[in-house]
């Protein structure tokens, strides 16, 4: 009888973590991944749209960026994004310069921004194009 217990709790144990594992899994599968917009000089930009504040079911609409440098020395990249709806931009944000460190070989050095048109609602952007003015060596 004790046998038995112990089977019925083993199965019932490992069930419960496969279960776990699979949704797990499938989650992050379904997140939302950042996609190549531009690169230049050895400094990629990636972006995608996201919540501003991912815990809050209300929390507005952001365009989410990451920056990567596999320069092996610091850059300053100056960049400009236009939020576009309906196949035209409706609004171009000002120029925008960020400093990066210096990459390692096959690690580059990531800086992860947040930006939302000034004027128009995030809501209604369906989509970006970033374009990188200027990399300069530091």
């Amino acid at each position: 009888m004790n046998e038995k217990n112990f089977y019925f709790r083993y199965m019932k144990t490992s069930t419960f973590i496969l279960i776990l594992c699979a949704f797990v899994f499938t989650s992050k599968q379904a997140a939302a991944q950042f996609v190549l917009s531009t690169a230049a000089d050895s400094v990629q930009i990636f972006t995608q749209w996201g919540k501003e504040k991912p815990m809050k079911k209300e929390s507005p609409k952001v365009l989410l960026m990451r920056i990567e440098n596999s320069n092996p020395q610091p850059v300053e990249v100056s960049f400009e994004i236009n939020f576009i709806d309906e196949l035209r931009v409706v609004e171009t944000s000002n120029v925008q310069t960020i400093k990066i460190g210096a990459g390692k070989a096959g690690k580059p050095k990531k800086v992860k921004l947040k930006f939302k048109p000034a004027k128009y609602n995030p809501e209604d952007v369906d989509g970006v194009d970033v374009s990188i003015e200027e990399v300069s060596r530091q």
